[in-house]
């Protein structure tokens, strides 16, 4: 049996800044023009003291300094789909909430893994969940799940 000739072999070379640029293109393009139709980023306050606190982070001592810190919202190109809520039960008799699914690329979700929330449209969605994340060699895309905070 012959040995395959090498040369005739095509050699691919992948590159991930260039599809990186092309899906952060379609992202952006496909985003709405009207800024309160964005899906904008919010994050969960943090709060500092310098006693010792209880289980929840409620200092013991009454009188102690706390400081709140409100991170700013922010935005980043991505992917929107919606999922309208079902008018039928489940098997649970749940019905299941309208949630929009957020996909970025890998260096967007290190701005944004820490959300606890997204306003779109003026409406509140919670962060319900996060599926395991897939990649195209080097670079890496993020799914995550927001539930409609009223049907929660």
């Amino acid at each position: 049996m012959a040995k395959p000739d090498p040369s005739r072999h095509i050699q691919y070379q992948f590159d991930g800044d260039r599809f990186r640029n092309a899906i952060r293109f379609v992202f952006e393009m496909g985003t709405p023009t009207e800024d309160e139709q964005q899906v904008t980023f919010h994050f969960a306050d943090t709060l500092t003291f310098a006693g010792p606190a209880d289980g929840e982070q409620v200092p013991f001592n009454p009188a102690e300094a706390i400081v709140r810190n409100t991170p700013p919202p922010i935005r980043r190109p991505c992917d929107v789909e919606f999922t309208k809520a079902t008018d039928e039960p489940t098997a649970f008799g749940i019905v299941i909430p309208a949630r929009i699914t957020v996909t970025l690329l890998d260096e967007d979700y290190q701005d944004v893994k820490d959300a606890t929330f997204i306003i779109v449209n003026g409406d509140r969605y919670i962060r319900h969940y996060e599926p395991p994340s897939y990649a195209l060699f080097d670079v890496g895309l993020h799914e995550m799940v927001f539930i409609a905070e009223n049907e929660r």
